[in-house]
């Protein structure tokens, strides 16, 4: 856009006297609703027409009317002052959270069975007129759309030498996932050696590289057989005993009557949190989301 030099610049002030004369018809009555002398606003008016070579005013009639040209002046006053009235009306709606957007990246089944909901919930109660939209992304594609600023602020797996900030959100760990019946499910733990001549069916999501590190740290490898990213495609292949898995507990959804969950030995923990990049936010509202998590109260396991 081209930016006129400040010698083509319309002064506002002529413009808003102008829209006043075109009401009142009268040059004193504008001059006074702006604070400003009548010998002021005539000279502006006058300084407009020599520099245009234009009348704005219908001068010898009682009440003083616009020109067309005028006219167009008093619109341009009239649409400033509504832009203005609008833009201090927006920042205003942001510094007091009446309004804005967060841009929420999650990553996935974790995310939304057992924190969001609560979560936006109660950020939805304080902050009524602040949407979060949330997206979904895998754990590694997360990362990336954060550092890009494409979302604001992201719920994923904190690592152990993390590069972000974070606020730790809750624990979790991975459990085993057999069909119903397998030989395995009297026992109290399995090891990644109980697991390696089954068909592993292994989770594209976020805690798939939490779980080929811990067959790795026990320097077995799973016969894998599907790559799945849906939990609920994970559980029903379980289901249909076409495998076992290894998923992370908290993404799991109720699978009583369809598969037995066994805890691993050794535990495989990992912490889930909120992540920022650092960065100034984009926008007032996603800041205010952040303070409001970083005052909440981290989330305890799920009972049972």
């Amino acid at each position: 856009m081209k930016i006129l030099p400040e010698s083509q610049d319309l002064p506002l002030t002529v413009a808003r006297a102008l829209d006043l004369i075109g009401r009142t018809g009268s040059v004193s009555e504008a001059a006074e609703a702006l604070g400003v002398t009548q010998p002021a606003v005539s000279k502006g008016i006058a300084q407009l027409e020599a520099r245009f070579g234009l009348s704005l005013l219908k001068r010898g009639s009682r009440p003083l009317t616009l020109t067309e040209e005028g006219e167009a002046l008093a619109r341009f006053a009239r649409q400033s002052d509504l832009a203005q009235s609008q833009a201090l009306g927006a920042l205003e709606d942001a510094r007091s959270n009446r309004r804005g957007t967060v841009r929420l990246g999650s990553f996935g089944s974790s995310a939304s069975f057992h924190i969001l909901p609560k979560t936006l919930a109660a950020f939805a109660r304080k902050h009524p007129g602040i949407s979060v939209e949330v997206q979904e992304f895998p754990d590694d594609e997360l990362r990336k759309v954060l550092a890009e600023d494409l979302v604001d602020v992201a719920i994923l797996s904190i690592e152990v030498k993390e590069t972000l900030e974070v606020l730790p959100i809750t624990a979790d760990k991975l459990v085993a996932l057999l069909p119903l019946g397998h030989a395995l499910m009297s026992r109290s733990c399995l090891t990644a050696a109980d697991l390696a001549d089954d068909p592993f069916i292994l989770t594209k999501g976020g805690s798939g590289p939490l779980v080929e590190r811990w067959f790795a740290q026990a320097g077995i490898s799973p016969r894998i057989t599907h790559t799945i990213l849906q939990v609920n495609s994970i559980v029903a292949l379980v289901q249909a005993g076409l495998g076992v898995s290894i998923i992370a507990e908290q993404a799991l959804p109720d699978v009583s009557g369809r598969c037995h969950v066994v805890p691993l030995d050794p535990i495989a923990p990992r912490t889930i949190g909120f992540a920022r990049t650092g960065r100034p936010f984009r926008a007032h509202a996603a800041d205010t989301f952040w303070q409001f998590c970083s005052r909440l109260e981290p989330l305890g396991p799920d009972p049972g």
